[in-house]
Formats: C-alpha cells, structure tokens, sequence
C-alpha cells in the first residue's frame, strides 16, 4: 500500500497533508526516514512512525450504534438528522450503513467501510436473522403468531418463514431473515395492525448489550470472527 494511503486511512490526516508531512521528513518506516508518498508499505511487516508515534493500520472498521429515533439511515440529508452525526473519529473513512433502518426506529444499527461483510449481513441467501421487537396499536392475539411466521405476500413474492413470540399483549418479538423494504412494518399492516414503534434487538447472535441510545461502539475481534462465520 502507498505510504500517503496508508497514513490518511489511519486517520493522520488527508492525503494533500500527509504527503507534506512526509516531505517534511516526519515519517519513518522501520526506523528510517521515507521522503516518497507512493513509497509500498508492507502491511504484515513495516512499523510506520510519525515523529515517535507508531501508526497502526485498521483495513476495515466495524462500528455498532445504538440508533434513537429522529436520525435518518443516511450519509448526509438537507432537512434532516443523520446517524453519521452520531459517530464520531471516522471522518477519514467512507463508512456505509449495514442494512438501514427507518427514522423511527431504534436499535442495533452497523456501518462498515467492507462491502463483502455488508453483503454477508444483508443478502438473503445467507440467512442472517434479525431480531425485532415489535408493539402494535392494539391487542395482538397469539393465534396471530403462525400468520408471521409463515410466508406473507409482499411486492409479489412470499417473504421468507421467521419466528415470532408474544411478550405482552401488544408487544412482539419477531426474527425475520431478509430485509424488504419496510418488511416489518408490512408484514403487520396485511394482518390489520400499525407499527407504532419498532426496534432492533440482534443481527445474528449480535446484540447491543449495555450500550446507551444514541452511543456506538467498535465490534470486538471475538464479535466478528463469530458474526462473519454465521
């Protein structure tokens, strides 16, 4: 990798300000002064120094939000809140949302600068439940479970089967394995209910734990070797 890379997706700085450090002679490579920017870092070996401060190489981030509602699953809008405006230190990296939520829903939410993982989350094909409480504007009788959990019609195609528990006499937890759009929200209103508020619990075997509404967390190394082999 060239070394201005290298520097600016660790965060030093932009590329136009890291190659000025490095032509300043600040940056070292094992010890010993590098004054080129497309000079190739070896990743597993080479120990890069800014003045005597080591620079350690993050490939990829992987970064869980507890999402309140009012904040759009979005980079950037006009009008209103984004969930980037929650996170904060990654300013130098081009972090994407992990399956979106609405608006008004709160929960576990994932952003990531690795596509192939995002596509592991996401795609159907990989079986990835999400776990979603769910309450409803009125008395949902249990009978009503095997209707979610069986196939429902939605944009002409049967979603796919989930499983559902009744927690309280309007409230649902509900495991769904695909992600159509406003799936959850859907999948009640053909029953008769409206979703008057909806949060995500888990992604796989992922859950927010003790982590604050609107706070956010790097996943472990244990989190994401066990959430990658799902």
């Amino acid at each position: 990798m060239r070394l201005d890379r290298y520097l600016a997706n660790a965060g030093v700085g932009t590329r136009l300000e890291v190659k000025k450090l490095i032509k300043k002679s600040f940056v070292f490579v094992n010890d010993a002064v590098v004054r080129q920017a497309d000079f190739t870092v070896n990743l597993e070996k080479d120990i890069v120094r800014v003045d005597e401060t080591v620079i350690h190489y993050q490939e990829f981030v992987y970064v869980m939000l507890n999402k309140p509602a009012g904040y759009l699953s979005a980079k950037e809008d006009r009008n209103d809140k984004t969930v980037m405006e929650l996170i904060e230190g990654y300013e130098h990296r081009d972090l994407h949302i992990v399956g979106r939520l609405d608006k008004d829903t709160t929960g576990l939410l994932l952003l990531t600068d690795d596509g192939q993982f995002t596509h592991h989350v996401t795609s159907p094909k990989h079986l990835m439940a999400k776990r979603y409480r769910v309450t409803v504007d009125k008395d949902f009788p249990i009978d009503q479970l095997q209707k979610l959990e069986s196939s429902i019609m939605l944009d002409g195609s049967p979603t796919l089967p989930g499983e559902a528990s009744l927690i309280a006499s309007r409230i649902i937890l509900l495991t769904i394995y695909e992600g159509k759009h406003h799936q959850v929200k859907r999948m009640f209103e053909r029953l008769g209910y409206d979703v008057v508020a909806l949060h995500r619990e888990a992604i796989g075997d992922l859950t927010l734990g003790d982590l604050k509404e609107g706070s956010f967390r790097e996943l472990t190394n244990e989190e994401l070797l066990r959430f990658k082999n799902v």
